[in-house]
């Protein structure tokens, strides 16, 4: 409908002729002009058909001071064509504005599960830090990569000699781990590789 709106915008002849048309069938006393008792009928049919709120009297009143120019108290066709107009593209920039809020909402929405998100991992993380922390296996890493500067293990036999020292610690450490999980580790490295 808004882009509907916005083609009757620019096309002023039609915009006029619809307007014109409007015009009369408000006109109910035939006079050729709108007072504010026919303004208030019209601005109550234009609001509910634009889904708007429906005015009130005073409002009507105010209206009519602004648009009516030559201040007689009624509104010519000419006059009517400029209110058809303005209600338009008050329209059209509200649909606009409601647009705009409903992207920001949606922004705002995305970045707050960006931020739970980063959040849960930032908890994941402390608890798997607390968790090498406590099992010491960060130790046995650092105590590695200290080894392999130290007795300068050429970059070919990093990987095996990182293994070899994993699972001499990984036993010596094996009293820190639960139960079941030592028990599995002892049973995969214990099985004999085909």
């Amino acid at each position: 409908m808004a882009d509907a709106i916005r083609k009757l915008l620019k096309d002023e002849k039609q915009l006029t002729q619809i307007a014109s048309t409007v015009f009369s069938e408000s006109d109910s006393d035939k006079s050729g002009f709108i007072d504010e008792k026919e303004l208030y009928k019209i601005m109550v049919k234009a609001c509910a058909a634009l889904n708007c709120d429906k005015p009130t009297q005073g409002q009507v009143k105010e209206l009519l001071k602004r648009i009516d120019h030559n201040k007689d108290g009624k509104v010519s066709l000419d006059e009517y064509v400029i209110l058809f107009k303005m209600i338009l593209q008050q329209y059209v920039k509200n649909l606009e504005e409601g647009e705009e809020n409903k992207r920001e909402d949606e922004s705002r929405e995305e970045r707050k599960k960006e931020t739970e998100i980063e959040n849960q991992v930032n908890k994941q993380l402390q608890l798997f830090e607390k968790y090498l922390e406590d099992s010491g296996i960060s130790t046995a890493f650092q105590i590695i990569y200290t080894e392999i500067l130290m007795k300068k293990i050429d970059s070919e036999n990093v990987f095996t000699y990182t293994a070899m020292r994993l699972r001499q610690i990984g036993k010596e450490i094996a009293h820190l781990l639960p139960e079941n999980l030592t028990a599995k580790l002892v049973d995969h490295n214990d099985k004999p590789r085909h």
